[in-house]
This record gives C-alpha cells, sequence and structure tokens, in this order.
C-alpha cells in the first residue's frame, strides 16, 4: 500500500535525487559505460565490466553515506526515498558478487589449450558470458524500479512496507 507524505515542491524533488542517482547508476554506467568502454576504447568485455563495477561501487558508497546524511539531515520523505534507493542496491550487489564467482571459476576450471578466435579460453569466454546475464537483467529491473521511485518521490509517496521498517 502506498503511503502520501506531505511535502514541499523542493522536498519531493530532494527525494527523487536519490532515484535519479539510482536510475544513472543503472543505465549510464552499466549500460552506456560498458558499451563504451568496449567499441570505443576496444577493451575487453572483462575490464568494461570490472570497471563499470567499481564506478558503481562507488555510487553505492556516496549513497550509503548521503542516506545516513539524510537520516539525521533531511526530512522523512528525504531519508526513505535515500534508505529505499540504498536498499534496491542490492540487487546490483548480489549480480556483482555472482559475475565475481562465476569469472573467478575460469581461474580455478580454465583450460588453455582450446581457445576461441580471440585468444582467450572458451571456457573463459562461457563463463564470462553466464555472469553477464544475471547482471545485465539485475540493470534492467533496477532501471524499471528506479523510474518507479522517481516517480513515487515526485508525488510524495512511500510504501508503507518500508515506512514500518524505517519509522520516523
Amino acid at each position: 500500500m502506498i503511503i502520501k507524505i506531505d511535502a514541499s515542491e523542493q522536498e519531493r524533488r530532494a527525494a527523487k535525487a536519490a532515484h535519479e542517482l539510482f536510475t544513472i547508476n543503472a543505465i549510464l554506467v552499466h549500460i552506456i559505460g560498458a558499451l563504451g568502454l568496449i567499441k570505443l576504447l576496444n577493451t575487453s568485455l572483462n575490464i568494461a565490466i570490472g570497471l563499470t563495477i567499481v564506478i558503481s561501487m562507488v555510487i553505492i558508497i556516496y549513497t550509503y553515506f548521503r542516506t545516513k546524511k539524510a537520516k539525521d539531515e533531511a526530512v522523512y520523505l528525504v531519508y526513505i526515498h535515500w534508505q529505499m534507493a540504498l536498499n534496491r542496491y542490492k540487487i546490483l550487489i548480489s549480480a556483482y558478487v555472482f559475475y565475481f564467482l562465476i569469472t573467478s571459476l575460469g581461474l580455478l576450471i580454465g583450460d588453455s589449450s582450446v581457445s576461441s578466435m580471440d585468444g582467450t579460453s572458451i571456457v573463459d569466454s562461457i563463463l564470462t558470458l553466464l555472469g553477464i546475464v544475471p547482471l545485465f537483467f539485475a540493470v534492467l529491473i533496477s532501471a524499471v524500479l528506479g523510474s518507479g521511485s522517481m516517480f513515487n518521490a515526485g508525488r510524495g509517496e512511500v510504501d508503507e512496507k518500508i515506512t514500518k521498517k524505517y519509522p520516523q
């Protein structure tokens, strides 16, 4: 159930900022950033994904500290939306962990005798792609969740469940 919190236009804009950053992280950093690194700078897939994850982690750390600051200094609507954005990063972090576990598995079972056309091991190529699929879906889900939350923040709305988890 959605609860409407009475807030000024400025407070609703400040609440939207958390989800705007979340969505920028999902779309610009992961999709456009990774594609740009691969196509424009001709980097390998693993390096491109690794760099985008590092940039994303910097944004997640910033969001963590910004949420702590909002808890102490901002109105409830702003704080709760920063907290929602921070909580939603769990989806991406889980995908990062899965990606690193799967691609690291290639180090353990890698077979350097059989290689693909680009010189990498076929096992490494398969495991890299297997690790990217959940990451890709996590990014898409994050983009959808972020845009929906921006809409709710702009209207001064929050989910009742999160207000119970993080009371005023």
